[in-house]
């Protein structure tokens, strides 16, 4: 280790903070842990020193239903990645892309009788709106400042020293059900990892993938999983509106497998390797190998044509992509506009001919996106797959939204209570 390497980790540790950075997503049809060095990272950028992957079966539309299966899928890619990093870790960030997040504005209004605003004002104003915040059934996880108003002024980007009868504080709280967000932190837990804090995979997965203008000007990430498909807009830099949808690209595996006759296993090999959602990207005279159930209920040799393929697949993708632009469309006419600009990402934006298609429905452009403001990923994980793991990553480093809603304490991190102590201790105080 370099002598900037050592100072960076007596800084860190004499900061309170972890120098190593964990990254757990939990997906539908996959757990990613990545790790990184704090001291490795360069203007925002983290550096991946090992990363790990493992398919699970314990959960559903980003909802845990076997804990046991959950656990072993978490123990075995956090293994592989410290075995790749030679690192051991014991606390995560943890990303989560379901179930039901959500998003939500608050405001609150403080009255200030044509005095001078100072920063105790706007801490004041900005806790008000957040405590506004009342929902027993849901935990948040963080909220991001969308804005000040000054008396009627709106986008007042800081209001300190300004003369005003009222001071209006704006927060986005992005929520989840506090049931299917203890489930999965339980998981964790059970597999001996302190999670630090809880992040949206959207959010996570726009770090990764944004270029500055597009974070700037306005998009909106969609996250394209197997479970689940989630949106995050961006603009002005900040977080802006999340959507979630139980629906991803196992839906359409699924379709495949009752409409051709095989099994789901099958049926997503076919769908990976053949699959198109384009007509002109599937030809009506090119033969694919796509084995069938037979009579004995075995897989048998069978052959079908692209074109096939994408007549079950195509009404999927487009049915799905239809629900989150009513999703967005909505959520632009009860409050700010949301950008149309389109950057999906996700382990099911791989499919050919999808972004032609998701430019067709939503009526803008579309890019599929790599996560690229994250170094050292390697050609297997620097994929649409592993963009939420890799912007985790990064919003450890960038820390543009306030996490101590979701009970985690930026000052106590590496105090050895994790989220799932806190919130134990928040159900016990409003129960």
């Amino acid at each position: 280790m370099s002598s900037l390497s050592q100072r960076s980790l007596v800084k860190d540790r004499g900061n309170g903070r972890n120098p190593v950075i964990a990254a757990l997503d939990i997906g539908s049809s996959k757990v990613t842990c990545m790790i990184s060095r704090r001291a490795d990272a360069f203007e925002g950028q983290p550096l991946v020193a090992g990363a790990g992957v493992q398919s699970t079966r314990g959960v559903r539309s980003g909802a845990a239903y076997d804990l046991e299966q959950l656990e072993r899928s978490i123990r075995l890619a956090v293994e592989q990645a410290e075995r790749a990093a030679g690192i051991r870790i014991e606390e995560v960030v943890v990303g989560v892309s379901g179930p039901d997040l959500r998003s939500d504005v608050v405001k609150a209004r403080l009255p200030l009788g044509g005095r001078e605003i100072t920063q105790q004002h706007v801490r004041e104003a900005g806790k008000a709106a957040l405590d506004s915040f009342a929902n027993t059934n849901r935990q948040v996880l963080h909220s991001a400042l969308l804005g000040h108003a000054v008396d009627r002024t709106a986008g007042v980007r800081d209001p300190v020293g300004m003369y005003a009868d009222s001071l209006t504080a704006s927060y986005l709280v992005v929520s989840a059900p506090v049931a299917g967000l203890r489930n999965i932190l339980q998981c964790v837990s059970r597999a001996h990892l302190n999670p630090v804090s809880v992040t949206a995979a959207p959010y996570a997965a726009g770090l990764a993938c944004l270029v500055e203008d597009e974070a700037e000007q306005g998009a909106v990430v969609i996250d394209f999983g197997a479970g689940v498909t989630s949106a995050a807009a961006f603009s002005d830099g900040i977080l802006r509106h999340i959507e979630c949808l139980p629906m991803g690209g196992a839906w359409a595996t699924s379709d495949l497998a009752q409409g051709w006759g095989t099994t789901f296993a099958a049926a997503e090999r076919i769908k990976t390797v053949h699959g198109a959602v384009g007509f002109t990207d599937a030809s009506p005279i090119e033969e694919v190998e796509a084995p069938r159930l037979g009579s004995d209920g075995r897989l048998e040799a069978a052959h079908c044509t692209r074109s096939e393929l994408a007549e079950v697949l195509c009404p999927r993708y487009e049915e799905i992509f239809e629900l989150i632009d009513a999703r967005l469309s909505k959520a632009s006419s009860t409050g700010r506009p949301l950008p149309r600009r389109i950057v999906l990402t996700g382990g099911s934006a791989q499919m050919t001919g999808l972004a032609e298609l998701a430019t067709d429905v939503f009526r803008a452009p579309v890019r599929i996106a790599k996560p690229a403001n994250v170094r050292g990923l390697g050609e297997t994980f620097s994929s649409p797959a592993f963009a939420a793991a890799a912007g985790l990553l990064r919003s450890e480093l960038v820390g543009k939204l306030d996490t101590m809603r979701a009970g985690v304490d930026q000052g106590s991190r590496g105090s050895g209570q994790g989220v799932l102590r806190r919130m134990a201790g928040w159900l016990q105080e409003n129960f």
